[in-house]
C-alpha cells in the first residue's frame, strides 16, 4: 500500500516542480530558474499576491460572517423556522459552483443583471448600482458559496457545548447578546479561528468565481494565471503554469500550516467533561422576530440564484421577468439538452468517475487507517502524511500536475477517463481518510485477535469484521466523496478530453459560447436531481447515525 500511495502523491508533485524548472518547448539546455525569474521581474507579482490576499480573506470574512451567527441562532435559540436554515446549507451543497457563479453574474451584471435593472427602475439611476465584475462583487459571490459550509462547521461545536458557563452569566445579570458574545463565542474561539482559515486556504484555492469573474474584470489571481497560460494561450506554457503552480503550492501550505497551528490548542477551551448536561436552547422573546429575519438571508442567496437558472432555462433567449415573458416559456431547452450527445456522455462520465473514484479512495484508506493504527511497522506514520499531502493541491494544479505527471510517464491513461478517476482519488484522499480513522478507532482490537485464534486470515478479518462495523463512516465517505466529485470543475477543466468531459465542464463550455438558456436547462435539470439525492442520503445517514 506504501507503494501504492507513493505512485499516485509523489510523481505530480515531482513532474510539476520538474515542469517549472525546464526550459520552453523550443529551447534548449538543462534546468533553470528562468520561469521564477520572469514571474518575479514581471512586476506582476505583488499585485497577484495583493489581490490573493484581499480575495481570500474578504470570502473569509463574509462566509464567517453569514455563517456564524445562524449557526448560534439556529442552535442556540428558539427562533421559529430555524430547520430552513439545515434545508437550504444542503441544496446549496447539490448545486455546482459554477452554476451559482453564473446566475450571480445573472443578477448582479452591470449591463443586464436583474437587481440592478429592478433597483435602477424603481429608484430611477442612470448606472447600475453593482457591478459583479469587481473585486468586491468577487469577494461577495464566494463569500456566499462558503457560507453554507461555514454555518455547518460552527453549528456542531456550538450545538454540544456546555450550558454552564452561559447560565451563570445570565444569573450574573448579563443579557442574551452580552452572553453570546462574551461567554458563546469566546468559548466557540477555536472553531471560529480554524473555520476562518479553512475558508480562507480554500478561497486561495477557488478557481470558479475567479475565472467566471475576475477574468472579464482583470482581476488577476494565481489561480487564473495559471488558467490563462494553458487554456488562454495559443500554446500551452506548461513551465510558466507550473511555476506559478508551485509559487501557490507553498502558499497554501503556509495557511495549512497556521491552521494546523490553531487548532492544536483546543484543549484549552474544553467544556465538555464526564459531568452530565443537556445543551440548552435561549428563549430570546422578541429578539425572534429579528433572528428570524436574518436566518432567511441565507436561504434567499442560495435559492435566489436557482429560481434565475430555472427561469431562464424556460425562455428561448435571455429575458428579464415580465409578463410579455411569461408567454414566452417553452420546455425546448431541456428537449434540446438531453438530446444532445454531450450531455448525455457527460452525465454517464460523471457517474463513472464519481462512483470509481469514491470507491477506491475509499478502500486505500481503510487499508492505510489499519497500518497507521494496528500495526507497529516502520514508516507506518509517513503513509498518514502520503495519504494528507494532496491537501496542499489547489484543484486546477492538481490537474495540471496529473497531466504533466501522464503525458511523460509511460501509462496510457492520458486523454482517457482513468486520468480523471486518477486525479479525483488523489485529490479526495485527504477527506476519505477523516473517515476512515474514527472508524477504526471505535472498534477494539480484541475482536481481531479472537479471528486470528480462531484461523481467519487478514483478509477475513477484514471483509467479515472489519469493513461490516466500519460501514457507516465508510457509507458517508463514499457519499461525501460522489456528490463532491460528480460537480467539481477545477481539476476536470484540464484533464477532460472531448470523449471524457465531465457535467461541470460542459457547463463551463455552454457558458463560454454563450448559451445561456440550454446551460440554465442543465443545470437546472442536474441540480434538481442532486437535490433530491442529498435529502435522501441525509435522510438515511441520519437514521443510521452517520454525519455527511
Amino acid at each position: 500500500m506504501g507503494a501504492v500511495l507513493v505512485c499516485l502523491v509523489v510523481p505530480p508533485l515531482f513532474f510539476l516542480v520538474l515542469t517549472s524548472l525546464e526550459p520552453g518547448y523550443f529551447d534548449q539546455g538543462g534546468l533553470t530558474l528562468q520561469h521564477y525569474r520572469n514571474i518575479l521581474q514581471s512586476g506582476g507579482t505583488l499585485p497577484l499576491l495583493r489581490n490573493t490576499l484581499i480575495f481570500s480573506t474578504g470570502s473569509a470574512l463574509l462566509g464567517l460572517i453569514l455563517g456564524m451567527p445562524l449557526a448560534w441562532i439556529v442552535e442556540r435559540t428558539n427562533t421559529p423556522f430555524r430547520g430552513l436554515v439545515y434545508i437550504a446549507a444542503w441544496i446549496s451543497f447539490a448545486t455546482p459552483l459554477i452554476a451559482k457563479g453564473i446566475a450571480w453574474i445573472m443578477l448582479l451584471g452591470p449591463e443586464a443583471g436583474i437587481i440592478n435593472l429592478w433597483i435602477m427602475r424603481l429608484f430611477h439611476l442612470e448606472a447600475a448600482p453593482f457591478n459583479v465584475f469587481s473585486m468586491s462583487g468577487m469577494i461577495f459571490v464566494e463569500g456566499v458559496l462558503w457560507a453554507p459550509l461555514v454555518f455547518l462547521l460552527m453549528a456542531a461545536p456550538l450545538r454540544s457545548m456546555d450550558p454552564t458557563l452561559e447560565e451563570a452569566s445570565t444569573v450574573s445579570g448579563a443579557g442574551t447578546l452580552t452572553t453570546a458574545y462574551r461567554i458563546t463565542m469566546k468559548l466557540a474561539l477555536p472553531s471560529i479561528l480554524s473555520v476562518l482559515l479553512l475558508a480562507f486556504v480554500r478561497s486561495m484555492e477557488a478557481f470558479e468565481v475567479p475565472a467566471l469573474i475576475g477574468l472579464p474584470a482583470k482581476v488577476l489571481l494565481p489561480i487564473t494565471k495559471i488558467y490563462i497560460a494553458l487554456a488562454v494561450s495559443s500554446t500551452p506554457e506548461y513551465g510558466a503554469a507550473s511555476a506559478y503552480a508551485v509559487i501557490l503550492l507553498l502558499l497554501v501550505g503556509a495557511s495549512l500550516y497556521l491552521y494546523a497551528r490553531a487548532t492544536r490548542a483546543a484543549h484549552r477551551f474544553y467544556t465538555i467533561t464526564g459531568k452530565g448536561f443537556r445543551p440548552r436552547v435561549l428563549d430570546i422573546g422578541r429578539w425572534r422576530y429579528v433572528t428570524f429575519a436574518y436566518a432567511l438571508i441565507l436561504p434567499t442567496l442560495i435559492v435566489l440564484p436557482l429560481v434565475v437558472l430555472l427561469w431562464i432555462s424556460f425562455l428561448p433567449f435571455f429575458m428579464q421577468p415580465s409578463w410579455q415573458a411569461l408567454s414566452r416559456l417553452t420546455l425546448a431547452n431541456y428537449s434540446t439538452v438531453f438530446t444532445t450527445t454531450a450531455a448525455l456522455s457527460s452525465l454517464k462520465n460523471g457517474l463513472v468517475v464519481s462512483m470509481v473514484s469514491a470507491t477506491l479512495a475509499v478502500l486505500i484508506t481503510v487499508i492505510v487507517a489499519w497500518m497507521v493504527v494496528r500495526t507497529k511497522m516502520t514508516g507506518r506514520h509517513l503513509l498518514d502524511g502520503l495519504v494528507s499531502f494532496p491537501l496542499i493541491f489547489p484543484g486546477l494544479v492538481l490537474g495540471l500536475a496529473v497531466l504533466r505527471t501522464y503525458i511523460v510517464l509511460p501509462v496510457p491513461i492520458y486523454g482517457t477517463i482513468w486520468i480523471l478517476i486518477v486525479a479525483y482519488i488523489i485529490r479526495y484522499l485527504p477527506y476519505a481518510i477523516r473517515f476512515s480513522y474514527p472508524s477504526l478507532l471505535q472498534i477494539h482490537v480484541e475482536l481481531e485477535e479472537s479471528a486470528r485464534i480462531c484461523g481467519a486470515t487478514w483478509g477475513n478479518i477484514l471483509r467479515r469484521i472489519l469493513v461490516p462495523l466500519m460501514i457507516p463512516g465508510l457509507v458517508a465517505a463514499w457519499i461525501w466523496i460522489f456528490l463532491q466529485s460528480i460537480k467539481e470543475l477545477s481539476t476536470a477543466v484540464l484533464l477532460a478530453g472531448p470523449k471524457t468531459r465531465l457535467v461541470s465542464v460542459v457547463i463551463f463550455d455552454l457558458w463560454a459560447n454563450a448559451q445561456l438558456v440550454e446551460l440554465s436547462a442543465f443545470v437546472s435539470a442536474f441540480s434538481a436531481g442532486l437535490i433530491v439525492i442529498s435529502f435522501l442520503v441525509r435522510r438515511f445517514t441520519s437514521r443510521f447515525g452517520m454525519q455527511v
